[in-house]
């Protein structure tokens, strides 16, 4: 049975969660991964037998499941706080499908992590492509149907919504050369920065 017994969604997201496991260490490393809910990249991991905790901004709302994996997932909103761990605590941290969320700029968050990864840790990021073909035929067809092409209206809707529902839209989009760059200025080393074939992502992995 897949993750957390959803197969459609397993199936859709297939690739991106074997990429995610090749990318990784061996188990069992200990892996802290940055926004948990739903779940089942989290049961992945603990299925392919790795130490994983978590931060999220909703834990209470997959608190069964948490208990049900032995996951201890904490409160952290890391648009706005440090992470609450020590330095050098993970082997890995796992930042995948969080990044187009935050609103403030990522280089702080990024830093917090590179500052919990032991020496030769993985950061490994996976995002939507801004440059991905179908962005660019949404823009296009918005133009050619006389819709107005409006990004300030979003963000400013964004910016007005209260507390954490101002993170359930995308804030932002990157290309592969804007993460890579933002990885290297958070004090990080870009091992391997690549695009998937699935829903058109990039990713990068980054090391100590």
């Amino acid at each position: 049975m897949p993750a957390d017994g959803k197969p459609a969604y397993f199936r859709l997201h297939r690739y991106r969660f074997q990429k995610l496991l090749a990318a990784l260490p061996p188990a069992p490393a200990r892996v802290l991964e940055i926004g948990t809910t739903p779940g089942q990249s989290t049961e992945i991991l603990r299925r392919a037998g790795y130490d994983v905790a978590g931060v999220d901004l909703f834990p209470e709302q997959r608190a069964d499941l948490w208990q049900r994996l032995g996951v201890e997932v904490r409160f952290c909103n890391i648009d706005q706080e440090p992470l609450p761990y020590a330095d050098g605590s993970f082997d890995a941290v796992v930042f995948s499908e969080v990044i187009e969320h935050l609103v403030a700029s990522p280089l702080p968050a990024l830093r917090e992590m590179a500052r919990v990864l032991r020496p030769g840790g993985r950061l490994v990021i996976t995002t939507p492509n801004q440059h991905y073909i179908k962005s660019r035929l949404k823009t296009l067809f918005d133009v050619v149907l006389g819709r107005p092409f409006e990004p300030f209206k979003e963000f400013e809707r964004a910016m007005q919504l209260d507390g954490p529902q101002r993170y359930y839209n995308h804030s932002r989009l990157y290309t592969l050369q804007e993460l890579s760059w933002l990885v290297a200025h958070s004090g990080l080393e870009v091992a391997l920065a690549r695009h998937a074939d699935a829903w058109e992502q990039v990713g990068v992995e980054a090391g100590r």
